[in-house]
């Protein structure tokens, strides 16, 4: 199936666990042997293989060419860590990184996918899509043209993924059919005949996770959704120049970690922002006023910060975002009881620009 556009409508708690990553070295650290000046093949990144015949392979301590935060193609420290992986697109050659899951996904199960990528400093042109695959069984051997099976999750940004020594988060829901086993990851759309001739570039690929969305009841470890605050999420388009609240928008308490369920709506916001490229977009945050002022308007801030890069995550170029946390300097509802709190933590955007 495809990753979740719908918004969760029936759930009371939710949490993401942290010892469910099924992506046994994401962060390529475990190295069955060290990369090496003209062996650095990401096979030697324990659990890694290549299908299209190669895929590169970066640690520190390595040789200057294969090292971080040095090597052939610039200077990119890891996401975390001491290591990182490489590929290539070019026009007719394309390279992926794959890796087989500690248990296969189970059907109707959701999964938090999130990964890290940065171009390369030297690279010439740029792909608009970045694609993960999730299949039953291992590819090898594929085309270096690329592989012609359609991933469940493509990200795409319409001017290119082009920010140079500066990681960019990938991150989606998805419900799994059930037995896949392996996860691909790499540039998937157009055929060799539709990619620019001059095409040459580099991505390096870093922390890399599958996660379980665990739904409970009675766990110690959720989050608290209370029911009546999930709706049917937003159908775009907004009216510009009027705010509109974000239905579906979800942080922990006191926090500005978007929630997985925050996602489908969101989505759908960025879907309308890239089919209507001469908008722009005004994010605000909002706190009721409970505490210290100074504290609320740090953290309305940071999420409406929070719900900006992840627009910016699905191609929307920071050009066109604007975000400013306001606290509880702007009410909509009375702060003298718990619902009117709860309409005053809120997180709005107005849509601005031209008629499409």
């Amino acid at each position: 199936m495809k990753f979740i556009f719908t918004a969760i409508s029936l759930i009371l708690f939710m949490f993401v666990s942290n010892a469910q990553n099924l992506v046994s070295n994401p962060g390529f650290e475990k190295a069955i042997r060290k990369p090496e000046k003209k062996a650095n093949s990401i096979n030697r990144a324990k659990g890694w293989i290549a299908p299209t015949g190669n895929s590169d392979y970066y640690m520190k301590g390595a040789h200057r060419s294969v090292s971080t935060p040095r090597n052939v193609f610039g200077r990119q420290k890891p996401h975390s860590g001491i290591a990182y992986a490489g590929i290539c697109a070019r026009t007719r050659f394309l390279e992926y990184v794959e890796t087989k899951l500690t248990t296969p996904l189970e059907k109707d199960r959701e999964y938090l996918v999130e990964f890290y990528i940065c171009r390369a400093e030297r690279s010439f042109g740029a792909v608009k899509e970045f694609g993960v695959l999730f299949t039953s069984k291992k590819l090898y051997s594929q085309s270096a043209n690329g592989i012609t099976v359609q991933p469940q999750i493509s990200f795409k940004h319409p001017k290119g993924y082009r920010n140079k020594r500066k990681w960019i988060k990938l991150s989606a829901v998805y419900k799994a059919d059930g037995g896949e086993s392996y996860i691909t990851l790499g540039h998937f759309k157009g055929d060799a005949s539709s990619r620019k001739r001059w095409l040459f570039c580099h991505y390096y690929i870093d922390d890399v996770s599958v996660s379980i969305i665990e739904i409970t009841k009675d766990s110690v470890n959720t989050v608290q959704i209370p029911e009546d605050t999930l709706k049917t999420a937003q159908v775009f388009p907004a009216v510009k120049g009027q705010p509109t609240i974000l239905k579906n928008i979800f942080f922990e308490t006191n926090k500005s970690e978007l929630l997985p369920s925050s996602f489908p709506e969101l989505d759908q916001l960025a879907t309308y922002l890239i089919e209507h490229t001469t908008t722009s977009i005004e994010i605000s945050g909002h706190t009721d006023n409970t505490g210290n002022e100074s504290q609320n308007k740090r953290l309305s801030e940071a999420r409406a910060k929070a719900v900006a890069g992840y627009l910016s995550t699905k191609g929307i170029n920071w050009n066109r975002i604007t975000y400013t946390g306001y606290g509880s300097a702007h009410p909509i509802a009375s702060n003298t009881s718990d619902e009117g709190k709860q309409r005053n933590r809120r997180v709005e955007f107005i849509i601005n620009g031209k008629s499409d």
